[in-house]
């Protein structure tokens, strides 16, 4: 479902992304090599099965994980905490003090070192965060901008196909996909801290503008309102030419 607002904090240095609103769904339909097997880092009994080496539950297989995906834990209260593997026998030969960075992780939401494994081959991990927060590492940060702009476009869509935008019976607008090379233009943006507000969104002489407001780390000011300096600009879209552009609003400075 998508939401009114979408927030990102990325750290390029160890490919973390701190966001909210970019919905598990929004990760499957992009993500091409989905995990096979994760090791939940936090689960409760009774999901997965027990790994005695590292004392955490795993899910193993294609179908049991994208079962596991389904269940859209994070909602039912449970943290979805998690770090997929290729192979259970290098799995197993994780040493205890690599196993005791995993629970660090899990614990403090942070690595000590690389958050990317050998033995794991790993492409993510993913941390719930208190208040729909997330965290994931990306070992390829091409995935992710995939997914930001299959977020942003999937909010665009909804805002003009909502009910008090469209006649009845009117057929549903589709609109193209923002392309990856303009997601990564905000790349100066995505590393201070960023909400775009599709509540706020606007028609101006058939471009549609998305604010996009500065809030750097500051989780707690993602529900307050914004002032005109916190505005960074607007992600516009063209809907006769289908062009999607970024309108700036205050000076960007090289990060």
């Amino acid at each position: 479902m998508p939401s009114e607002a979408t927030y990102v904090h990325l750290d390029t240095i160890t490919n973390a992304v701190l966001s909210k609103g970019i919905t598990m769904n929004e990760c499957k339909d992009v993500v091409k090599k989905p995990p096979k097997n994760i090791l939940l880092l936090t689960a409760p009994k009774g999901i997965g099965e027990y790994d005695s080496h590292t004392g955490f539950r795993m899910v193993r297989g294609l179908a049991k994980v994208q079962e596991y995906f389904d269940q859209n834990l994070p909602t039912n209260g449970v943290p979805s905490n998690w770090i997929d593997f290729e192979s259970i026998e290098l799995m197993r030969q994780l040493t205890p003090i690599e196993i005791s960075e995993l629970l660090y992780i899990a614990h403090a939401h942070t690595h000590l070192h690389s958050p990317f494994y050998y033995k794991l081959q790993n492409n993510f991990i993913h941390l719930t965060l208190p208040k729909g927060m997330t965290k994931v590492y990306y070992r390829k940060l091409e995935q992710f901008y995939s997914i930001l702009s299959v977020n942003i476009t999937n909010n665009v869509e909804k805002k003009i196909n909502d009910k008090k935008n469209v006649f009845l019976f009117k057929k549903a607008k589709k609109i193209a996909r923002m392309p990856i090379s303009d997601v990564k233009e905000l790349l100066p943006l995505l590393r201070e801290g960023v909400l775009f507000s599709f509540e706020n969104m606007k028609c101006n002489q058939g471009v549609y503008e998305i604010p996009v407001y500065l809030t750097e780390d500051r989780m707690k000011s993602l529900n307050r309102n914004f002032l005109e300096k916190d505005l960074m600009g607007h992600i516009c879209l063209d809907e006769k030419d289908q062009k999607w552009f970024f309108k700036e609003e205050s000076s960007l400075q090289p990060i």
